[in-house]
């Protein structure tokens, strides 16, 4: 039989409205390695975005470390696969991988290619001694795959699963009967993304696409923990990355006792130290309203609170002051409101701007009035600063 625990999308290193979650982030992973010390797994994996960002700071990456050589010295004779997500610089994470192969991490930033650029499938293939064999494929644009060793001639469209297949192809080959597990960082089509950004476009894959040979894929990348199919699962975040990930967070435990066997698995479940809460947590309220309930809230509660607020047109002069100031005195965290508009349909249909207005209104005036329109709300705060920082990025552009 073989054992793992399959986790992901650590994102360490996130700062959350300007709030450093350090404290939390290390609180998982001293949670995780006691879930270690605990079942003994034989194999620990890591399926994507170990960090929040390409560039992680000097703080993150020593939590990281110092946390892998806890969970390392939790169970000695556990394998650790680690592979890099989409928010990990490949190059960075695999820097250190020959010093991390003496604690038994295996570390896979990249596709492997061979000196011809075809695909060096060894490099993405462990062995669990007796136990399983893991094929391990980092993230990487669906363009960006490379040429199976025995492929001559695939549209680039086609390589990525093409990829897949040789990989579990090779995986299998003297596998004595034992579980393949498969372990990838993407989104398979018409998976659960509750909690991720509407805004922002995610790029799916068919689940044809990992191919076939394998008993587990033990996938990262999104969010919401959930069973594809009867072999393929998502694990999900361990600590929630924003405020809309209202679900179980936790670590999957799973067994499978031979190839073509259907996996078992179970949950760990992970508590937050600071939990992210909304206020009301479903309808929104009036903003007076919403002020009452953040001042009843537990003085000795520690949590990020978002306020949840309706309005017809636009919030009150001053409404982040005002908010910030009903939780002064506790210990909550206070990161941004977010406002629904009432009146949007007469908004829209009441809409008529003259172009001398027009040209006269600033881009990012423009930029709010096309995002109520089209999303019913108006931009939060890192929305703003994202477009700011673009549009004036095209002008210093345009003035070159």
């Amino acid at each position: 039989m073989f054992r793992f625990i399959h986790t992901s999308d650590w994102h360490l290193g996130q700062n959350f409205y300007g709030y450093d979650r350090s404290e939390e982030q290390r609180d998982f992973l001293r949670q995780l390695a006691l879930i270690v010390r605990q079942h003994e797994p034989d194999a620990l994996l890591v399926s994507g975005d170990i960090f929040h960002t390409a560039a992680p700071s000097s703080a993150a990456v020593n939590l990281y470390v110092d946390a892998m050589l806890d969970i390392h010295n939790a169970c000695p004779g556990m394998a650790i696969i680690v592979i890099a997500g989409n928010h990990d610089s490949a190059a960075r994470l695999e820097s250190d991988k020959r010093l991390w192969e003496l604690a038994g991490v295996q570390v896979l930033g990249g596709i492997s290619r061979d000196n011809d650029g075809k695909a060096d499938l060894d490099r993405h293939i462990i062995r669990v001694a007796g136990k399983g064999t893991v094929a391990a494929v980092p993230f990487a644009y669906p363009a960006s795959f490379p040429l199976a060793p025995d492929a001559t001639d695939i549209e680039r469209s086609q390589r990525q699963q093409a990829y897949f297949q040789a990989l579990l192809d090779r995986a299998n080959e003297d596998n004595q009967g034992l579980p393949v597990v498969l372990m990838a960082h993407l989104a398979v089509s018409h998976s659960d993304i509750t909690g991720h950004d509407p805004n922002m476009m995610m790029e799916c894959v068919d689940i044809s696409t990992l191919g076939q040979g394998y008993d587990y894929a033990a996938l990262g990348h999104i969010h919401r923990p959930q069973m594809v199919d009867d072999h393929t699962r998502y694990c999900g975040t361990p600590i929630p990355v924003s405020f809309d990930e209202q679900c179980e967070h936790s670590v999957s435990i799973v067994e499978i006792d031979a190839h073509g066997s259907t996996p078992r698995w179970s949950t760990q479940v992970i508590k937050n130290l600071k939990p992210l809460h909304t206020i009301p947590a479903k309808d929104p309220v009036p903003f007076e309203q919403a002020l009452e309930l953040l001042q009843k809230l537990d003085p000795n509660e520690q949590s990020y609170i978002r306020v949840n607020v309706q309005v017809d047109t636009y919030l009150p002069t001053g409404a982040q002051e005002q908010a910030a100031m009903a939780l002064q005195d506790k210990q909550c965290r206070f990161c941004e409101i977010k406002k629904t508009v009432t009146a949007m349909a007469q908004t829209r249909r009441d809409r008529n701007i003259s172009l001398e207005a027009f040209n006269a209104m600033s881009p990012i005036e423009i930029a709010r009035m096309y995002f109520i329109d089209k999303n019913g709300r108006e931009m939060s705060g890192q929305q703003e600063e994202m477009f700011n920082y673009i549009y004036q990025l095209v002008q210093e552009e345009n003035r070159q």
